[in-house]
């Protein structure tokens, strides 16, 4: 199953780093967050984008100020989901993240605003801010790969 999981840039540093990291929260297309959408039928590949996007809302309430979201995908074996798809995940390797999903440059003020939206909010009422349904109809997180973490740590911070 794939898990997206929202980190900080320095959280993903220090997970490349480091090799690994524990006791993260990610997001996945369980049945649970196929019922709360009203969709039990949707296919995997929409349900797994209605995940990324929850994930790419609770990047939202990770401390910092950056001008970007960041998740990153993962392939892991977890069972149950709460309603909105998050998942506990005990451990993420380095080795394991085949993915980095992340926001163009364009998105920096749409993101800065959302972000200053939410403080102190949890993610189904983060979800609920008009800010974050714009940011989310108007800029999808692009796709990275795992080894262009620098450059695009580069890019969001310069």
């Amino acid at each position: 199953m794939s898990v997206f999981v929202p980190l900080t840039l320095a959280a993903a540093r220090e997970l490349r780093s480091s090799g690994s990291a524990s006791e993260l929260v990610g997001y996945a297309d369980g049945p649970a967050l196929r019922r709360w959408l009203g969709e039990t039928r949707l296919d995997d590949e929409e349900a797994g984008y209605v995940a990324l996007n929850h994930a790419g809302a609770a990047a939202l309430l990770l401390d910092g100020d950056s001008s970007t979201r960041l998740v990153l995908a993962v392939d892991l074996e977890l069972v149950g989901t709460d309603d909105l798809g998050a998942v506990s995940v005990p451990q993420v390797r380095w080795a394991d993240v085949r993915s980095l999903f992340a926001d163009e440059a364009s998105a920096a003020d749409a993101v800065r605003a959302a972000r200053q939206e939410v403080g102190g909010l949890d993610l189904g009422a983060a979800l609920a801010v008009a800010a974050v349904a714009d940011l989310q109809d108007s800029y999808d997180l692009l796709w990275y790969a795992p080894e262009e973490l620098d450059s695009l740590a580069t890019d969001v911070e310069g």
